[in-house]
């Protein structure tokens, strides 16, 4: 055990979060290389009414498995793990069925409210969409546990050539935002395949028969991930991704469309590393909770402090370089998205720091503080773009009130991460 313990160091931390943050950085490249020419073939609304859809994915996203894949690298032993895993599977194939079934029949009045008729057409794909990525967000968490780094590092641009190469081709047919929309769809199943096959060889090699008493176990095992954290991560859901519908149906596509473009540019280079660094993050915090549980604190802390520099520093550059080149990078009709990241910078460097630790309450087990978190959050997000609706002001202020209630609620993420893991200092 010595030994295994002494593998594990910053060093090793940071090189992880390097491999793993190449392929992302790769596949950022590719989409952000390929913006100039998608935002001259689709116009704002194309482009926001493609905003809602990847939307209202997210938020079906966070209850695709009943939140049992946050579980999978808790375990010692990979039979349970790989039980979680499997059960997780079966979770996401009924809940993609069933969201797609509920998309039909809520379609019109949906359409309606959103501002988008065409929404209402796109129930397929919300099953075909939320089959894919679910199974990718699954195998994901197995990789994460096995330290796969590298391949998975790879998934991340070979979905990104998928999406844009689908929808550059579909471009050509000039069907709108069907065509941003299937290549999304495509993009996202370019990684199930190989994370498929590295799940599936490990459980050759090691003989791991599942069965429906080992499912009904770590359901029970585990129960409190979809009985607090399934609540916590769709109102999270709801926090991050309600705000693009509820701008869509104040404001129209075209407003969403770009705050859309601005949230990618701004948001984009703050999410690869930061998702890098979270999955190092919990995989290392997975491990010393068992292993060398007076590591974590420390790890803890140089965390937060490193994400912190390293965003503020993203922030600054993005912010004044970003908006006088807009226009000229792509095309004049999205000049004003540059306005929009200025009044976002805040918002996502919180993001940065307080997601990349975030994991830290699902290693303590105390998902009851994502609960309390997010029904807080939510309900002062949605508070505070209600409140520009009501009292009739523009798209920019209202968009400043989502910036500052989504900074809040990163905060407060931050500030319950710490409490969640401050019985370690000093062990």
């Amino acid at each position: 055990m010595l030994k295994k313990l002494k593998n594990f160091s910053p060093d090793l931390f940071f090189k992880n979060v390097v491999v793993l943050a190449s392929g992302t950085i790769i596949s950022q490249i590719i989409i952000f290389a390929t913006l100039p020419i998608i935002t001259r073939i689709y116009n704002p609304a194309d482009y926001g009414t493609y905003s809602l859809y990847t939307s209202i994915i997210a938020i079906l996203l966070m209850m695709v498995s009943l939140s049992y894949e946050n579980a999978i690298t808790l375990p010692e032993d990979d039979k349970t793990a790989s039980s979680v895993l499997t059960l997780s599977l079966r979770i996401c194939v009924v809940v993609s069925v069933l969201s797609g079934i509920a998309i039909y029949f809520v379609a019109s009045p949906l359409a309606h409210w959103m501002n988008e008729p065409s929404m209402k057409n796109y129930f397929l794909f919300v099953i075909i969409g939320l089959f894919g990525a679910g199974f990718y967000q699954i195998l994901n968490s197995w990789s994460v546990r096995k330290k796969y780094f590298r391949q998975l590092s790879r998934t991340k641009y070979t979905q990104s050539i998928g999406q844009v190469g689908t929808q550059l081709g579909f471009s050509l047919l000039h069907i709108g935002p069907s065509g941003l929309i299937a290549g999304e769809i495509i993009g996202r199943f370019g990684g199930v395949i190989s994370q498929w096959g590295l799940w599936k060889r490990d459980v050759k090699n090691q003989n791991i028969v599942t069965t429906g008493k080992d499912l009904k176990e770590v359901a029970y095992r585990y129960r409190r991930f979809p009985m607090l954290s399934l609540a916590s991560n769709v109102l999270n859901g709801i926090g991050l991704y309600l705000p693009m519908i509820m701008i869509a149906a104040y404001y129209g596509p075209h407003v969403a469309g770009l705050l859309a473009l601005g949230q990618r540019i701004l948001g984009s280079p703050m999410t690869l590393i930061m998702t890098s660094v979270r999955h190092v993050y919990l995989s290392e915090s997975s491990e010393y909770i068992n292993l060398s549980p007076e590591k974590l604190y420390p790890l803890f802390l140089k965390t937060v402090r490193n994400v912190f520099l390293l965003g503020l520093l993203i922030i600054i550059v993005i912010v004044l370089i970003g908006p006088s080149t807009f226009a000229f990078l792509f095309g004049e009709e999205w000049a004003q998205s540059g306005d929009f990241i200025r009044i976002l910078s805040i918002m996502y460097l919180s993001q940065f720091v307080a997601n990349s630790v975030g994991t830290t309450i699902d290693v303590m087990e105390r998902q009851d503080l994502h609960l309390y978190r997010e029904l807080i959050r939510t309900t002062v997000i949605i508070g505070a773009l209600l409140f520009g609706e009501l009292t009739n002001q523009p798209a920019e202020t209202a968009i400043l009130y989502f910036s500052l209630a989504s900074t809040f609620g990163y905060i407060l993420h931050l500030a319950l991460s710490w409490f969640s893991i401050k019985k370690f200092r000093g062990r």
